[in-house]
């Protein structure tokens, strides 16, 4: 590089450099001042910044006018204070309730979490093949007892790499898979304990992994065989089954006759309406919720549903454990891409055991910080106020030496009274049993250190994390917001029959009615039974007759709604023509309904009365009252505006916007 480019560059990052920091002094700047209490600039940029994609109102967007909309905001913030809305118990403990929500975003380790969410993501694109031979233990098994097992697998291990897998596992397997050679058949990810799930997918095919534990007890795993992932489908089925003491033909000979109603061109959901057993899916044209390998509770039918090729294909019948089944393919669904699921395979994550690798490499990166030792011993002068009863969970506090220091973090001493309370709370809770009194309560210290860790760390979250103090104030910002409102505004204006009256006389002209339609909507299951309602409702048959003739024997056919509607109503037909009398079928494509409308009375358009216009009108009178309320309290503050800092601002802000 020559001098000439070293220099161009040298001034390009000065720029870059000099803005950035140009940046944070004015986020420190007084940019607002309202009777003598100062406001930011850093928290007007990130309250507009994080607005201006959510603002309907594009008059809003504009700095100056947002600038208003912002004193507004902080004038009502002043008199909720003012009024002691801050102290009032509810808030409080609508607050205390919103912190604990919002932390458990902040207590948790973002780079394990994302590599969770990647390996789950990997492991939802292949399915494995897998059997297991299981000796069972029970979590808190004595030393002797783990050994006696390991000592038992291992030898199973050996064994495994001579003889036949299948036929080791009939023999010797504890499990339930044990009859079947320990076949466990195709999983995907979440399938299985995560602990299980990792061996399986870390094996190659053909091989037996090494004995590992889970909370079951000791295994050893053979993967059969590895593939792609088949995706889900959505498809329907017919299902017969024999009933007690049915009069009507066996399920295997009415499956065929439907089967040859379908190759004779009948349609697959009105036979499925009219014939299936499966009560739940027939009124929906036998159609199911979408599912994978492992989705259903019969292998047979999803390999079959899964091998049909052609949408709109259906299968032959075919025999199950629940019945007889003829399944329609109607739609194949993609694996999704990683950035379509990433936020739900997150929340999986969060909700299911694996979680416990985020929280614990959490627990750890903060024990390094607060210099706590990542393993500690329980002392000896604890030990000694534990007896057997602790492993039966019945152990009861009798102690006297209970303010001896147990653990410092940072300025915190945390006391061996809080232990003993903990441990009495968490036999109850928490009861993992052990062998040994010493084993007992290491394991209830390494929880309560864990505990008073996070504890810490949470306590102090304000303080040492910028974005949850923003955020958490947000929160209550808005409570005390909310609170104002009802309490100045809403629920004057509901109450205010007298002032609500006042307004309707005074903006009459604001609330009429459109043209309007007194109808009888009909959506039905079928041309067929379209038709039928058509003639029923030129025949002036009664609605309740008319859902009484069609809809037997637990199956919907037709749905009807009644009453006085505006022709924008968005459940009329498209390009419904408004006329009285019974409609013409309307059907759209990809709609699972037929339409049919009775219009008996066409309404002009008219002023609304005030009991049609109430609820329009308590939100037109909420916003003259708010608007009044609004001027009287710029009228007794004493607002300034640092104008030249305010110009920096709108310069970074617009710079963002570009």
């Amino acid at each position: 590089m020559n001098l000439g480019s070293m220099n161009k560059l040298f001034v390009f990052l000065f720029v870059i450099v000099s803005n950035l920091i140009l940046a944070q002094n004015i986020d420190d700047k007084t940019f607002l001042v309202i009777d003598g209490q100062e406001f930011d600039a850093g928290t007007f940029k990130r309250l507009y910044l994080k607005n201006i994609d959510i603002v309907q109102d594009e008059s809003q967007k504009d700095i100056d006018n947002y600038l208003e909309l912002y004193i507004d905001y902080r004038l009502k913030l002043m008199q909720a204070y003012e009024l002691g809305l801050d102290k009032e118990p509810e808030y409080l403990n609508e607050i205390k309730k919103q912190r604990s929500s919002l932390a458990k975003n902040y207590l948790t380790d973002n780079e394990v979490t994302d590599a969770l969410v990647q390996e789950a993501y990997n492991r939802s694109i292949e399915e494995v093949n897998a059997s297991h031979i299981i000796v069972k233990l029970d979590k808190g098994s004595s030393p002797q007892d783990t050994l006696k097992a390991y000592n038992r697998i291992y030898q199973l291990y050996q064994r495994a790499q001579k003889e036949d897998f299948a036929k080791l596992a009939r023999e010797t397997s504890e499990g339930p898979s044990a009859g079947n050679g320990g076949e466990l058949g195709w999983f995907g990810g979440f399938r299985m304990t995560y602990d299980f799930e990792s061996v399986a997918f870390k094996t190659p095919v053909g091989s037996i992994s090494k004995p590992f534990r889970t909370e079951f007890g000791y295994h050893i795993l053979k993967v059969n065989d590895r593939r792609p992932n088949r995706g889900e489908v959505t498809v329907a089925h017919i299902m017969t089954f024999d009933k007690p003491n049915a009069t009507t033909q066996d399920a295997a000979t009415r499956i065929q006759d439907i089967y040859k109603q379908l190759e004779s061109g009948k349609n697959f959901g009105e036979l499925a309406r009219e014939f299936s057993d499966d009560l739940n899916s027939a009124s929906k044209g036998g159609e199911l919720t979408r599912f994978g390998t492992g989705g259903l509770n019969s292998v047979i039918f999803v390999n079959k549903a899964l091998s049909i090729e052609k949408e709109g294909s259906y299968t032959k019948p075919f025999e199950t454990k629940f019945g007889w089944h003829i399944v329609k393919l109607l739609e194949k669904h993609d694996l999704p891409k990683f950035d379509e699921v990433n936020k739900t395979l997150e929340n999986k994550i969060k909700r299911s055991p694996r979680s416990r690798k985020i929280t614990k490499s959490f627990v750890n990166k903060l024990k390094s910080s607060y210099q706590v030792p990542q393993k500690l011993k329980v002392p000896d002068y604890i030990l000694r106020e534990f007896n057997d009863s602790i492993l039966t969970g019945q152990w009861l506090q009798n102690v006297e030496d209970r303010e001896r220091k147990v653990l410092t973090i940072n300025d915190t001493d945390i006391m061996s009274f809080d232990f003993f309370n903990f441990v009495e709370n968490q036999q109850k809770k928490n009861p993992q049993f052990y062998k040994t009194v010493n084993e007992q309560v290491q394991f209830y210290f390494d929880l309560f250190v864990d505990d008073q860790v996070m504890n810490y760390y949470d306590k102090h979250l304000e303080r040492d994390n910028k974005d949850f103090a923003f955020v958490y104030n947000e929160f209550k910002e808005a409570n005390l917001l909310f609170n104002l409102m009802q309490k100045k505004i809403w629920n004057k204006a509901k109450e205010d029959s007298i002032g609500q009256r006042d307004y309707y006389n005074k903006h009459k002209e604001k609330y009429e009615w459109k043209r309007r339609l007194d109808i009888i909507l009909t959506q039905n299951t079928s041309k067929e039974v379209a038709t039928e309602v058509q003639q029923m409702l030129k025949d002036q048959v009664p609605v309740d007759e008319i859902k009484e003739s069609l809809n037997e024997n637990g199956r919907v056919k037709i749905i009807v709604s009644t009453g006085v509607v505006e022709e924008s109503f968005n459940r009329l037909p498209d390009n419904f023509e408004v006329k009285e009398g019974v409609s013409t079928i309307y059907h759209n494509e990809g709609d699972s309904f037929y339409k049919v409308v009775y219009v008996k009375s066409i309404k002009p358009s008219a002023p609304k009365t005030f009991e049609e216009a109430v609820g329009n009108v308590i939100n037109d009178y909420q916003q003259q009252l708010e608007k009044e309320w609004l001027s009287s309290l710029r009228k007794d503050r004493k607002i300034k505006v640092k104008k030249n800092i305010f110009k920096k601002i709108k310069k970074q802000l617009a710079a963002y916007s570009e």
